[in-house]
């Protein structure tokens, strides 16, 4: 037999070889991988929390400029896909020009799957009115501990006998975004053992042929008492949700 056959049948051996060896250790090292990723997938797997006190029992009397006028409770819990949440329509103690009822609309959502429902955007538009104006703004909130300025969304609608301004952002796991996008990103992130996020909307209606500026401001002011109630009494704590 030449040399050369003798060396071609070596390098066949040796890369049968190696062949085999590679197949083995990835084998083992599948084998060990599984146990290992679901471990991995358990240890950082994220789980619901209850809010520490229900949204029914958000105490208007503690909003300086408003006195409240009635709660809404008709609203299937499927619509809205949560039996956490609270419509509560409020009056401006001081009586002046323009709008003088306000919304206030809270849901609160725990599930680590949930796809972020429902937005102001999409609803409203569902219901027929017309979205006239839809912009990203700052809101300053010095109730807070921390972090004063909000970035929350103004909408302007029109519906067939009035207009109205909308305010929203959510509330996720202790961070402000304002929209659904950001929401999903939040939760999704491994780090907190819980999850959760609030819808948290203000809405006032004004006249189809007069300026908006009232009913924003209004928007604005009980946003900007509402959130450090929703935030110091209602939602989950950062040391809550941490593992």
């Amino acid at each position: 037999m030449s040399r050369s056959a003798n060396g071609l049948r070596l390098l066949r051996s040796l890369f049968s070889a190696a062949f085999l060896l590679s197949a083995a250790v990835l084998a083992i090292a599948a084998v060990g991988l599984r146990p290992g990723v679901r471990a991995l997938a358990e240890r950082y797997a994220k789980e619901p929390i209850a809010v520490r006190k229900p949204l029914s029992e958000f105490d208007t009397s503690r909003l300086p400029s408003f006195a409240e006028g009635w709660t809404r409770e008709d609203i299937p819990p499927e619509e809205i896909e949560t039996d956490e949440f609270a419509i509560i329509r409020l009056t401006r103690r001081n009586i002046a020009q323009g709008p003088k009822e306000v919304v206030l609309f809270v849901t609160y959502y725990s599930d680590p799957k949930s796809k972020v429902p429902h937005t102001p955007d999409v609803c409203y538009r569902q219901g027929g009115a017309i979205l006239k104006e839809m912009k990203n703004i700052t809101i300053d909130v010095p109730g807070l501990a921390r972090g004063r300025e909000v970035k929350a969304r103004l909408l302007l609608f029109e519906q067939q006998t009035y207009n109205q301004a909308v305010i929203f952002c959510f509330f996720a796991d202790g961070r402000f975004r304002h929209s659904r996008e950001q929401v999903r990103w939040l939760i999704g992130m491994p780090g907190n053992r819980h999850v959760y996020f609030s819808k948290i909307e203000t809405a006032a209606n004004y006249p189809k042929d007069a300026s908006p500026d009232s009913a924003v401001e209004l928007c604005k002011t009980l946003f900007r008492e509402a959130v450090p109630l929703l935030i110091s009494e209602h939602f989950p704590t950062i040391e809550q949700l941490k593992r």
